[in-house]
């Protein structure tokens, strides 16, 4: 397959929405000409609707959201028996029985059939709906992604115009090429994602915490981290006992909800969320320096593996991330939502995976704050798929030595060279509150 090409075209693109970034940081009146408005959200759209129809670039994930959103519909658990597992069975509960039968070949493509699904409640709900529009269709998916997209990217002006922010500052989402490429062409979860992350920014803006509280642990329900997004909005609730009581009953109850049928099925060595938790690692620099730090202590202690305890590391790191960012109460809205920002983007940098379309956790947010550091990794992360070009010479390692960091590398020094700018005789609050009123 052209992946040179493939990557070279979308670094290209990356660059040149880079490269656009000081135009539109220009562009500061709050409501922009509403020609030009319609022709960024027609063209954004167009570049969605236009992958409709086609093969899903070096991409197969879909195929277990297919699966998935099938079986639930059927009325099992989809966390109770994996593809492979029920493969190999020689009976087995008609209802999925009849639903492989009508799989066809969705079923025989399903990566990593020997897991249970990884996917949580909310997700699973969106692969449901999709199933009811049009059962095992990729393209029925991909219109349910982009009806999602519609609505986050008119959460996304509705936030600018709060934030008194040029709206044209949306088509750092909505005209960028991760986005188009890992959703409309590749049909990834994130948009379900980003839609509940982005109504409970909006929610913390309105100054509704209880409401927002609940659409993050919505969020949780498609990826878990969203989770700690909740606790900036907490921070800033602890002098309001009765307020924080609501709204940590009114997210508690819907994080259990959610984790029910999760528990119900079992956690054992075949549960996808084991096997992420235990074994994902892809394209992250900081696991790489993880597991450097890591390698020479779980020789000396023996009993934890070099993988396990840099992971371990980089919980630690992001734990602190997030106590340091949370550490000062915000004064007003628009700080809560920064440090959602900023924890966002430490759990993207942090994490020991970073496929492409991970970069979508941060990218709505960097519509407010454009930061440069990170809207760089939208340059680089399209060398992930140089992976697939070494696999396929077995030399898998020059991409895990040196194509990684490719990657990172420019991200973190000019994350460093902007931070060091901005915090320069300054403090870590006044940053952040600066941010927020700028």
């Amino acid at each position: 397959m052209p992946i040179l090409a493939l990557v070279a075209g979308y670094c290209a693109a990356g660059t040149l929405v880079f490269m656009c970034l000081p135009l539109l940081i220009r562009s500061t009146t709050p409501n922009a000409g509403r020609s030009l408005v319609f022709f960024v959200l027609i063209a954004g759209l167009a570049m969605r609707l236009v992958q409709l129809g086609a093969e899903p670039v070096l991409e197969d994930d879909y195929n277990r959201y297919l699966w998935d959103g099938a079986v639930t519909s059927s009325g099992v658990n989809p966390y109770s028996i994996s593809p492979e597992g029920l493969a190999g069975s020689a009976s087995g509960d008609h209802r999925l029985l009849d639903v492989k039968e009508q799989a066809g070949v969705v079923f025989d493509r399903i990566n990593y059939p020997e897991y249970r699904t990884v996917y949580p409640p909310v997700a699973q709900a969106a692969f449901v709906l999709s199933h009811w529009i049009a059962p095992f269709s990729l393209d029925g998916w991909r219109l349910l992604l982009v009806g999602l997209e519609l609505a986050s990217l008119a959460l996304i002006v509705a936030v600018l115009q709060l934030m008194s922010r040029s709206v044209l500052w949306a088509s750092l989402y909505w005209w960028n090429p991760v986005v188009i490429k890992e959703v409309a062409n590749s049909a990834h979860t994130e948009p379900v994602l980003v839609l509940p992350m982005l109504l409970g920014a909006y929610l913390v803006l309105c100054r509704k915490p209880v409401w927002a509280t609940a659409m993050l642990a919505i969020a949780a329900g498609v990826k878990i981290w969203p989770a700690v997004l909740m606790l900036p909005v907490f921070r800033q609730l602890l002098m309001r006992p009765a307020v924080t009581v609501s709204a940590a009953a009114v997210a508690g109850g819907i994080l259990i909800l959610q984790v029910l049928p999760i528990v119900a099925a079992g956690l054992g060595e075949n549960s996808g969320f084991v096997a992420y938790a235990q074994e994902w690692q892809a394209s992250s620099a900081a696991f790489l320096v993880a597991e450097w730090v890591a390698h020479p202590l779980s020789a000396a202690m023996q009993w934890i593996s070099t993988g396990a305890l840099a992971r371990g590391l980089l919980a630690m790191t992001l734990l602190l991330a997030v106590l340091a960012i949370c550490r000062v109460r915000a004064m007003d809205e628009n700080s809560v939502v920064l440090r959602m920002f900023l924890i966002s983007a430490a759990v993207c940098l942090l994490s020991p995976s970073m496929f492409p379309w991970y970069f979508l956790w941060v990218l709505p947010f960097l519509c407010f704050y454009p930061v440069r550091g990170l809207l760089l990794i939208g340059v680089s992360i399209p060398f992930h798929y140089l992976y697939f070009y070494f696999a396929a010479q077995s030399l898998e390692h020059i991409y895990n030595q040196r194509i990684v960091w490719l990657i990172w590398l420019p991200v973190w020094a000019l994350l460093a060279f902007d931070t060091g700018r901005v915090f320069a005789g300054r403090s870590a609050s006044g940053v952040l509150d600066d941010a927020a009123r700028t």
